[in-house]
């Protein structure tokens, strides 16, 4: 069955898989956009010969050069929102998700009114056995770390590339402002759970290839603290702007008093800046819980 949504897919070198993710898309999405990140194989050309067969149902984006997986989703989704489609879907184009996946996305948008959806492996335990150690260990430091800067403590498996929305939250969400590198999903749902968006969940499988992942992980891991310590400032910034919230005032007060206190190094200062500090994180769980319960 088509559904009245618009796939975005990434592809960097996945000449083995891309033709078949495509294909298995197209069962259930009235249009696909596949953007070419730079690949240096053959992805170019499988893609250009689907697109043969496919026709106005498959449109092709292609940089130059590798420009990462967020600014290739930035230009997927600038592309994507001037279809006639309510829903927008970013699945990989590596093969570790699976097309029959996609009518979950839909039902739980539909049928229940969530603005975003995304996938989770740990809502599957057979998911969790088949999860790669070190992936495990990096999901479980990340998930920890978005919950925290999120204030959002149902949130699981963030880093997970099978998503999907609709397409009137981009009238709040800006394009532009998410990260260009695969912190994308990330940055997405920092803001989705800072404009108040409501976020579900669904389980999904994954497939473990053999091939290695496209994301240097000592670099990855330098750039976690402070990527998600600017996530905390964006968080704060979109809640004091458009929801008037109160921990958001609360947590610009700590950012004053912890830089005066740079400076003048209080004793007091310090003391009081920790208590600013539980009592943001105590709003963020009152929020939270009271909102959920």
């Amino acid at each position: 069955m088509i559904h009245n949504v618009t796939a975005v897919i990434p592809a960097y070198n996945e000449e083995k898989l891309i033709k078949s993710v495509i294909i298995d898309v197209s069962k259930y999405c009235s249009k696909i956009v596949v953007i070419n990140d730079g690949s240096t194989d053959d992805t170019l050309n499988i893609i250009s010969k689907v697109k043969e067969k496919m026709g106005e149902q498959l449109i092709i984006i292609n940089n130059e050069k590798n420009m990462g997986i967020g600014y290739s989703m930035k230009v997927g989704f600038e592309k994507a929102i001037k279809f006639d489609n309510e829903i927008l879907l970013k699945i990989d184009g590596d093969g570790q998700h699976l097309a029959d996946d996609i009518p979950k996305f839909v039902k739980k948008i539909v049928d229940e009114n969530f603005d975003y959806v995304k996938g989770n492996r740990f809502l599957i335990k057979e998911e969790i056995k088949n999860m790669p150690l070190n992936k495990l260990i990096g999901n479980l430091i990340i998930t920890t770390l978005q919950k925290i800067i999120s204030g959002n403590y149902n949130i699981s498996d963030p880093n997970n590339g099978f998503i999907a929305f609709k397409k009137n939250i981009l009238q709040f969400v800006e394009i532009k402002s998410l990260k260009d590198n695969y912190f994308f999903e990330n940055s997405l749902l920092i803001n989705a759970t800072a404009y108040k968006l409501r976020i579900g969940e669904v389980g999904i499988k994954t497939i473990y290839n053999e091939e290695k992942s496209s994301i240097p992980l000592f670099t990855a891991s330098i750039k976690l603290f402070p990527t998600f310590i600017a996530f905390l400032f964006v968080k704060n910034k979109i809640g004091a702007k458009y929801n008037l919230s109160i921990n958001s005032i609360v947590f610009y007060l700590l950012i004053f008093f912890l830089l005066i206190n740079i400076f003048i190094n209080s004793y007091f200062l310090w003391v009081l800046i920790i208590f600013i500090l539980f009592l943001y994180l105590g709003i963020d769980l009152l929020n939270f819980f009271s909102k959920n319960s």
